[in-house]
């Protein structure tokens, strides 16, 4: 089943259809709009502990969007990349309001790992709807690309989440 979030506009049914060409185009601008997201973001933030958790994540986007366009030159050599026309960021849609508004670095650590878990789903349906091949095997790829940033995230999340505990433990007592 597609979790709600993902039926924001985003156009399921016309996507297994794309071609592989087209899927890549796909995740090459998920990974830009990321980036430039937590760029833009990283520029509002003032916390320095903050605005580097938000940086990093923009340098994980970028590595993902260079490592994608590698295999768009190996599949397509010679070719610029095609993007579809749709702005297609499933990870970004049900977050970005909350991720916008944050200012604690716990906070945006769990949202940025709900994201990361709501683009697994995304590709992981895809998979479920294309039925070539090659395009099945992209989209387990993908997926479980997002999957690996949720979890790098949530072991920096579970890092925070003890640091805050002892920090706070810390300030109690006399």
């Amino acid at each position: 089943m597609v979790p709600p979030e993902l039926d924001e506009g985003l156009p399921l049914e016309r996507i297994k259809d794309f071609s592989l060409e087209e899927l890549l185009g796909m995740a090459i601008k998920a990974e830009i709009g990321a980036r430039e997201f937590y760029e833009s973001l990283a520029e509002r933030i003032e916390i320095g502990e903050l605005k580097e958790k938000v940086s990093w994540l923009a340098g994980e986007e970028k590595k993902h969007e260079e490592l994608l366009r590698k295999i768009y030159t190996d599949f397509f050599p010679g070719k610029e990349v095609v993007f579809p026309k749709e702005h297609i960021g499933p990870e970004l849609q049900p977050v970005a309001r909350k991720l916008d508004k944050v200012e604690d670095i716990i906070d945006l650590i769990r949202w940025a790992m709900k994201a990361e878990e709501i683009a697994a789903k995304f590709y992981a349906e895809l998979e479920n709807m294309v039925e070539d091949e090659r395009k099945k095997r992209l989209m387990r790829y993908l997926s479980d690309m997002e999957l690996g940033h949720y979890y790098n995230l949530k072991a920096e999340y579970e890092l925070l989440l003890d640091w805050a505990m002892y920090d706070q433990m810390m300030h109690v007592g006399p």
